[in-house]
């Protein structure tokens, strides 16, 4: 199974916020977390497609690397 970064950031947003509104988490923290510390996303966001690998797509659209080799080298 592959890691899917973009929800697990919307899950952990959205449980910050409502636990900001029910007042677990004051707001003014809240602001000041995510004013000093959203750069970080970021920095993460760059790095996990930095480092994923390339060329592992199976989509039926993308084609297979097999199909891609010349006849000859298919063959071999």
């Amino acid at each position: 199974m592959r890691f899917r970064l973009f929800p697990v950031i919307l899950i952990v947003l959205g449980a910050t916020f409502l636990m900001g509104n029910l007042g677990i988490v004051p707001k003014e923290e809240l602001r000041q977390f995510f004013h000093t510390w959203w750069p970080l996303l970021l920095i993460g966001i760059g790095s996990i497609m930095i480092l994923r690998p390339r060329g592992h797509c199976h989509h039926r659209r993308c084609g297979s690397r097999q199909d891609s080799l010349p006849e000859e080298a298919a063959k071999t």
